[in-house]
Order: structure tokens, then C-alpha cells, then sequence
């Protein structure tokens, strides 16, 4: 009995136990760590880059960022007419993907943003110009540990291969090398040529040889596409196939295709195209769809300065964003066709038009409130201070 006796009290302190321990805060509500973009560029695709240091998680997603609720009105049958709540008149209205809302963000709070914001895009610039610098700008982005590169040096890269064999010599020196890559040449015309029977360390020695080889390649001959991706392939030590070609190759493109996807039912491995100088749309989208699949990227090789001009004029001023002028402002980036540089200026051009999203807001919290003067509020640490002249302010770690 005294057993018995004893089981409710057991239960009932347990019972009490749980009602005297504090209750653990929910996920939502844990302070989140805050995420900075490193300064040093990573090896990482744009995709990858962006999973990483895009808007969204680094907390700067301006329609998430904004507390809001939806406009209510109701007819009202004597006057005929529409009649907003109460509280309608207290918060501007904004639309937010076609929908009428009412902000609840402070004119400080926005201010804290566009600060953020400008150190964002300043970083997302940076990189840009990187990919538009050096051997990024033909290549695109290494990513894996072992590669085989297939260079195409039939008699249509004639016009191309001297700048080609120096932007893949500086590839070895300044990539490769650097970041311990290990790597295969495989050179393509009407026959192929190897510069080794499988990937091999980037010493000193090993890629001495390899520059040697690249400064011995001539173009001349047809294309044998097939023949060279079948040999590439082939390498099982190799990790991905960088392709640089500027055309279609002299078999059909479905018979590359199809011959591509039985070899990968045995091996994955994934073949990342590139694009030299190709104007024939043909051509592009066998490399495409090439690359998509065997889950590889598509690169373009970028030719001209319009955007390491726009770069230039962006980062050279040293004003944020929210001071620059309206002539820089209205610079456009400009639209790549490649998957690394297409996607990072995706990112940019959403984070300008939060900007200028974000300081039409802040003017129409100032006009709703009344009051004009903090339009021209600025914030500096912790203090908000008035400003007079735009210029005199400095720049935010732009």
C-alpha cells in the first residue's frame, strides 16, 4: 500500500518539477549569428557563392525585413464609399508585389539598412570585376580537386590561340598551382593530344612541362569534339572536363549528347563548357545543354571592358549606394550569358533596387509623418545627425 501510495506522489512532483523549470525559448526568437562576406575571393561557383553571402542569408532581403500588414477597408452603404480602419492612418502604404500594405519599419531602421546594403554591393562588385579579371574572365571558376582540360585548337581558333595558350598559362601559375589542383591538358583538332595519360600534381617541374606543351600548340584541323570528350572522360582520377571550344563540333550535336549521357550512366563526372568568341546560336546551346546535362556550368568568355568600365565607375567614387549620383545610379550592369556571372549580376541588380526601394520608403515615412527634416537624417554609430550637404558625409566602408 505504502508502494502504491508513493506513485502519486511521484507523479505529482515530477509534475511540479516541469511547471518550475523555465521554458527553453523558441528557435525564432534566438539572436542569429550575424554573417559578413569574407574579403578574400573563394573557389566557389555563383551559385554557391550566393547560397552563402546572397541577401536573403545575410538578413537583407528588404521584403522580409519589412513588418507589415495588409490595408483593411469596409463598405460603408450610406456614403457609398470605401472606409479604411483606424489604424490606416498611422502607417504609410506601400504595395508590395501588387498587394497594398501598411510599412511598420522605422526611418532609422532603413537608414541601419542602406548602410548594410552599400557594404553588401561594394563586396558583390568586387567580386564581379574578379570574375571579369585574368584568367576568370576565359575560364570561369576552378571548383574541383581534379580536372581535365580539353582545348579545342582546330583552324576556327586560329584568330584566338595565342591569347588562349597565355590565358592558360596563366591559369597554371596563378590557379592551378596555387590551389594544389590537379589537372590534365588534352589538346583537340583532327587528332588529340595529350599532355599526360592521367591528372598529375602542379609542382614546379610538372607544370613547367605543361607550359611548354601549351606554348607548342597550333591551330589547324577539324573538330573532333566527340574523340576528345570520350578520352577526357575516360580518366578516372579526373573530377569534372573543362571544354573550351568556339563551335559545334563536326559530328551532330545530338550524337555528342547522346554519346556523353551513356558514358555517364558508368561515371559521373561533370563537363563544364566554355564558350570562346561563339556568336552561332547553335553552338551555344549544344554547350548549354552540354553542360546542364551532366550537372556542369556554361561560361562565356567575356570580351571587351564595358564591365570592368561600369565596375570602375561604381566603386571609384567611394560613396555608398544611397549617395551616389543619378548618373551612377542608372549605370546597368550589363546581361552575361555565362551561369557564374549571370547569377552574381542577378544579385546586384536586386540589391540596387532594394536601395532604391529602401530611400522611397524612408521619404515616404518622412512625408506621412510630416516631418520633412528627417529625409535628410543620417545615422552615425548610434546617434541620428542632421546633415546639410549630401557630400560631406563619409563613406561607409564603401
Amino acid at each position: 500500500m505504502a508502494h502504491k501510495a508513493d506513485k502519486p506522489r511521484s507523479k505529482s512532483a515530477n509534475a511540479a518539477k516541469k511547471e518550475t523549470t523555465p521554458e527553453k525559448r523558441p528557435k525564432s526568437s534566438k539572436k542569429k549569428k550575424i554573417k559578413y562576406i569574407p574579403e578574400e575571393e573563394e573557389l566557389l561557383s555563383s551559385k554557391e557563392w550566393l547560397k552563402r553571402y546572397g541577401l536573403k542569408p545575410l538578413g537583407l532581403h528588404l521584403e522580409h525585413l519589412m513588418s507589415s500588414h495588409k490595408h483593411s477597408s469596409q463598405f460603408i452603404r450610406v456614403t457609398g464609399h470605401r472606409v479604411g480602419a483606424k489604424y490606416c492612418d498611422v502607417f504609410p502604404k506601400v504595395k508590395i508585389r501588387g498587394e497594398k500594405m501598411h510599412m511598420e519599419l522605422h526611418h532609422h531602421e532603413l537608414v541601419q539598412y542602406e548602410e548594410n546594403l552599400d557594404h553588401v554591393i561594394s563586396r558583390y562588385l568586387r567580386r564581379w570585376r574578379w570574375l571579369l579579371l585574368g584568367p576568370h574572365r576565359v575560364f570561369g571558376t576552378i571548383l574541383e580537386e581534379a580536372i581535365v582540360i580539353c582545348i579545342d585548337t582546330s583552324g576556327s581558333m586560329i584568330t584566338v590561340i595565342n591569347e588562349l595558350k597565355r590565358e592558360l598559362c596563366a591559369l597554371l601559375w596563378t590557379v592551378i598551382k596555387p590551389n594544389k589542383i590537379k589537372f590534365n591538358i588534352v589538346q583537340f583538332a583532327s587528332q588529340i593530344t595529350k599532355f599526360k595519360d592521367s591528372t598529375v600534381d602542379p609542382d614546379y617541374d610538372t607544370c613547367l612541362a605543361a607550359a611548354e606543351f601549351i606554348g607548342n600548340m597550333m591551330a589547324g584541323g577539324n573538330t573532333c569534339t566527340l574523340e576528345a570528350l570520350t578520352e577526357a572522360l575516360s580518366d578516372t582520377s579526373a573530377k569534372s572536363t573543362y571544354l573550351v571550344t568556339d563551335g559545334k563540333p563536326d559530328t551532330s550535336c545530338r550524337a555528342v549528347l547522346k554519346h556523353v549521357s551513356s558514358l555517364e550512366l558508368e561515371k559521373q563526372q561533370k563537363i563544364h563548357t566554355i564558350s570562346l568568341n561563339t556568336s552561332d546560336e547553335e553552338a551555344i546551346s549544344f554547350l548549354k545543354t552540354l553542360s546542364k546535362q551532366t550537372k556542369g556550368r556554361y561560361h562565356a568568355c567575356v570580351t571587351g571592358f564595358e564591365g570592368n568600365i561600369i565596375t570602375h565607375q561604381l566603386l571609384s567614387n567611394n560613396l555608398p549606394a544611397s549617395l551616389q549620383s543619378e548618373e551612377d545610379k542608372s549605370l546597368k550592369i550589363p546581361a552575361y550569358s555565362g551561369d557564374d556571372l549571370r547569377l552574381l549580376s542577378k544579385a546586384i541588380v536586386k540589391a540596387r533596387k532594394f536601395m532604391a526601394n529602401s530611400q522611397t520608403y524612408r521619404d515616404l515615412i518622412a512625408d506621412h509623418s510630416g516631418d520633412t527634416e528627417m529625409v535628410n537624417l543620417k545615422i552615425c554609430g548610434s546617434e541620428m545627425i542632421p546633415t546639410v550637404n549630401p557630400e560631406e558625409i563619409s563613406a561607409f566602408g564603401v
